[in-house]
């Protein structure tokens, strides 16, 4: 039966084969000229005399919620704040009221979530849709977060003073009343801003970066952007008071003519009525001529339960206000010394409350990429490595644009009968419920900006209004309406698109630099971990002389680096370190039971071939470390230190050593022409050695489970459940370890007892019967629980003369497969053999043109082992989601069928033959072989439409992370240039 399915699913892969290919197409055009290869003359140049004097790093020019949020998140980092704004009197606004989900989590990734408490903020989990008399409710899609994660409404004024408050808090960040008259510009950089205090001085403040963000309003962008504002309609804005919303915790949008009414909380006691209306058609408030409209035009369309409200509000004095709808598409003009942001930057109809969300989540673009510059002073370079904002804003800012955009004139009443349609269709189409309204929801919350997703259903809400037009009878007349909503569908969207979700831009700028160091030290290694001290030891036995510093030399106690695979245990014999895990109480293992809904499986390692000693090894971790830094220590010619490295030392763009503080406090300057940094996942080093973006998809629950054994000796088991899955694994002949992965979203409180009761009700019964026992008494016994964020980061190297970045402060890939000592380890071997031909490390930038071919090297097993890893972590995690879980059935169903397939997976997870090639062979047969499960013995509509998806699926999990790897590094490495780098001799 099984190679029916894989003969059923061959043929059924034939239907999904052209997206396939076209998709892989556009992958490669994609990345051919950029992600593909590395980048290596992008680089920020520091020539060490850049430095612009004066006590403030960055002027904020506005302090409302963009302002406010960068100017807390940016002081938080250390950097020296000074932020002006016009009025620090409380906002009254009547827009900014809505933070959408994915504002929410924004919010909570810059440590801003306290800000909308104490100010009786609403929770808001979706909207009601009104029309016609008919309704439909829409519901963000939170199932996968923690219960604290929605969205929320709140008076503007309340939030922008918190905001404030909390960047006011920061001692190295000013927040100063005043009025920005103009920029100081000089030969076209941007040196600061003249401006107005609040008794009327007229004062000039300096700084290498002014970033703009003062609203919509805006007197400075005219020389920052390209400027195209419309006002395509008003809000006309109410407060009602007594009286209740149809839906607690669900706002209200009514579909009338002329455009649409909005309906939200603000307060407990409050709910605002914003009436959108033409700006042709804006009555006067002050003739009385708004008050006779809302009464006679808008009330007759308010729902029953809002109504006397409603008509108490209009009659209230001064309760009517009005508020121009300003849209402004983002068209910068990069300008050395200043960056422009918020809604003086781009600006979309506020219809679905997007503003905020775009801005936060702006700010934490803006923050990522300013981490890892230690000095501003080069405008020039600064603004053109900046650039890259641009496109790294896209995601979140054109979907919530676009989407915003798009709906207001589809709301909008029209005579046009196709623009009629098309309004009939959206509403139908978000009726219809599940993926259809869902994914229009998951958009619009702002928590999956995805523009593809967005285009795919405006696509499908456009054919579905064809189809309620030619069905059942379709006529002449029918035919040409649709064939008019579908143009005006595409002229609607790609208008839109052009202007808002294209930018070709280069993201960074050329670092030089040359010189030579002589000293007693031929290489630093800053820290001692597995990388560090294995590194240390290699080198070291061929005779450099190496200086190795590291934090603490203490053994360390840590729940992961606990597991080597037999392809890292094969790398530490080359190494000569295998002794290393003998007297510690290593185990052996030779594969993982797998687990899911009753049934069970086993994956061998493939160790036939192999001597008997060789095969996977889990330990203590501290213990293994401590063993490799004796071993490193043991040679005359290593200097193991204890120390904190606090810098680099660099001149002219050259690391030439670096700064640290030894065991008594002590500073101290250590030199030598090459300094290895490989301090671990939180390093403070990294950020001027690659471009870092971390991510942290899960967290690993730790227990140490005593006195049981699991189900097979000598392998592990892994447990494919809700949430997550679950990992066991002996680390000494008397303890098991327990790893629970856990959702970033959704992490219990490990001291409110929230963790421990979460384990033994979600996770317990998921448990073998064999653990049970040994499981509840780990999760009952004090101090037991520790929680580790499973981070990962794709390797992007920047390279710099002197330096070189290795193990996880380089590249880090979900730790679910064990794999990340074997990278390190494997990253090890490749150093020392291209080390080895040269005799003298001095000519810092032939080294470091040499070293890059290390970035290729080293791709056979580092992304094999990082795709693997992070690839599995996506399939074993639980989902609502059909085709996902459709696919984590056809991995288990894939490794059960033994043979070729399993030992195909078996190994390439055990690191044994890491080829990137049969990886991408096998994920494919895995996704054939769901395909065919699924239309065997009898395909349906239904059936194919989830194999289409599941395929889909597949390729959104696969052709991103290969993207990250570089498709040219890990299939075609003989074409990449640095691969034949010669030793510069």
């Amino acid at each position: 039966m099984a190679y029916q399915y894989i003969v059923g699913g061959v043929i059924a892969s034939l239907l999904g084969f052209v997206f396939w290919y076209n998709s892989l197409v556009r992958e490669l055009k994609k990345t051919r000229t950029s992600s593909m290869e590395f980048p290596v003359e992008n680089r920020v140049k520091k020539t060490g005399n850049g430095e612009v004097a004066g006590a403030i790093d960055v002027i904020i020019v506005g302090a409302g919620v963009a302002g406010a949020a960068l100017a807390y998140t940016l002081g938080k980092d250390g950097r020296r704040v000074h932020v002006i704004e016009r009025e620090l009197n409380e906002p009254d606004r009547i827009a900014g009221e809505g933070l959408l989900p994915g504002g929410y989590v924004k919010l909570t990734e810059l440590g801003l979530e306290d800000c909308v408490a104490g100010i009786d903020a609403q929770r808001i989990l979706g909207y009601d849709l009104y029309k016609d008399g008919k309704s439909t409710k829409i519901s963000f899609p939170l199932e996968k977060f923690q219960s604290h994660v929605a969205g929320r409404t709140f008076h503007n004024g309340r939030f922008v003073q918190k905001l404030r408050e909390k960047a006011a808090s920061l001692p190295n960040v000013n927040l100063e009343q005043g009025t920005v008259t103009s920029l100081l510009e000089e030969n076209g950089t941007i040196l600061g801003v003249h401006y107005k205090n609040k008794s009327g001085q007229e004062l000039t403040a300096s700084a290498p970066l002014t970033i703009v963000c003062d609203g919509g309003f805006s007197n400075l962008r005219r020389s920052l952007c390209y400027r195209k504002v419309d006002i395509p309609s008003y809000f006309v804005g109410l407060v009602l008071e007594n009286c209740k919303l149809p839906h607690a915790n669900y706002g209200a949008i009514i579909l009338e003519d002329p455009s649409p009414i909005l309906f939200y909380p603000i307060s407990s006691t409050e709910i605002r009525c914003l009436v959108d209306v033409p700006s042709q058609k804006l009555p006067s408030v002050s003739g009385g001529e708004m008050a006779h409209f809302l009464k006679t035009v808008i009330a007759p369309k308010i729902p029953p339960a809002l109504y006397i409200a409603f008509i108490s509000a209009v009659e209230k004095q001064n309760n009517i206000r009005t508020m121009a709808n300003r849209t402004m598409p983002a068209a910068p003009l990069p300008t050395p010394g200043a960056l422009l942001m918020g809604d003086a930057f781009n600006m979309r109809h506020p219809i679905t409350g997007g503003g905020m969300t775009v801005a936060l989540s702006d700010v934490v673009v803006i923050r990522d990429l300013l981490r890892p510059l230690h000095n501003l002073g080069n405008a020039s370079a600064v603004c053109r490595y900046l650039e890259s904002f641009y496109t790294l804003r896209k995601p979140m800012a054109s979907t919530i644009n676009t989407l915003a955009d798009t709906l207001h004139k589809v709301f909008s009443a029209s005579s046009d009968p196709a623009m009629e349609q098309m309004q009939q269709a959206c509403f139908g189409y978000l009726s219809l419920g599940g993926v259809f309204s869902n994914g229009l929801s998951s958009l619009l919350s702002g928590l999956y900006p995805r523009p593809s997703s967005l285009a795919f259903h405006f696509f499908a809400m456009a054919v579905y209004g064809v189809g309620r037009l030619l069905l059942p009878f379709p006529s002449p007349n029918r035919i040409w309406t649709g064939a008019k909503l579908i143009w005006v569908a595409s002229v609607r969207r790609l208008k839109k698109t052009r202007i808002s979700m294209e930018f070709p831009v280069e993201n960074c700028v050329k670092k030089t630099g040359n010189g030579e160091v002589v000293g007693a030290t031929d290489i630093i290694i800053v820290g001692a971990g597995v990388a560090g001290a294995a590194l240390a030891y290699s080198l070291g036995k061929d005779g450099r002389r190496v200086h190795v510093i590291e934090r603490e030399l203490n053994p360390p106690d840590r729940i992961a680096g606990e597991a080597l695979l037999p392809g890292g245990y094969v790398k530490l014999i080359e190494l000569g370190l295998d002794d290393c895990v003998d007297g510690i109480d290593a185990q052996r293992i030779s594969g993982y039971d797998l687990y899911k809904d009753g049934n069970g499986t086993k994956i061998s390692f493939p160790l036939e071939k192999f001597q008997s000693h060789v095969a996977g090894r889990n330990f203590h971790n501290g213990r293994f470390v401590q063993k490799l830094r004796e071993k490193a220590a043991s040679l005359p010619n290593v200097n193991l230190e204890q120390g904190t490295v606090t810098s680099l030392l660099e001149e002219s763009g050259t690391i030439q050593g670096v700064h640290y503080k030894n065991k008594s406090g002590q500073e101290l300057t250590a030199s030598a022409p090459l300094t290895i940094v490989c301090d671990g996942g939180f390093s403070n080093l990294r950020r001027s050695l690659c471009y870092p973006k971390v991510d942290i998809p899960s967290y690993f629950v730790g227990l140490v489970l005593e006195n049981c054994k699991l189900p097979h000796a000598n392998y592990g088991a892994i447990i494919l459940e809700d949430p997550s899955p679950i990992l066991f694994y002996p680390i000494s002949s008397t303890e098991i370890r327990c790893l629970v992965d856990v959702p970033s979203q959704k992490l219990p409180s490990v001291s409110g007892g929230e963790m421990a009761l979460f384990l033994k009700t979600v996770i317990a019964p998921q448990i073998p019967p064999e653990l049970y026992t040994a499981f509840i008494s780990a999760v009952g016994k004090q101090n037991n629980i520790r929680t580790m964020a499973n981070r990962t980061m794709p390797a992007a190297p920047l390279p710099t003369p002197g330096a070189l970045l290795m193990g996880d402060a380089f590249n880090m890939r979900h730790p679910i497969t064990g794999g990340g000592m074997t990278v390190a380890l494997s990253d090890v071997v490749v150093i020392r053999d291209l080390l080895r031909p040269l005799h003298n490390l001095g000519n810092a930038s032939a080294v470091c043109r040499y070293l890059e071919s290390f970035y290729t090297l080293r791709k056979p097993m580092a992304s094999t082992i990082n795709t693997l890893a992070d690839t599995l972590h996506k399939v074993f995690s639980a989902s609502s989601d059909p085709a996902m879980q459709q696919m984590q059935q056809a991995c288990f169903g894939y490794l059960s069928l033994g043979g070729v397939f399993s030992n195909g997976l078996s190994s390439l997870i055990s690191g044994l033959y890491p080829r990137p090639s049969s990886l991408a062979f096998h994920l494919f047969a895995m996704t054939v072989y769901g395909v065919g499960r699924l239309l065997l013995p009898f395909p349906s509509p239904n059936r194919m439409w989830t194999g289409a998806k599941l395929i889909w699926v597949a390729s959104g999990i696969l052709f991103p992370l290969i993207k990250s790897e570089g498709v040219k590094q890990m299939f075609f490495p003989l074409t990449v240039p640095a691969y034949y780098r010669a030793p510069p001799f």
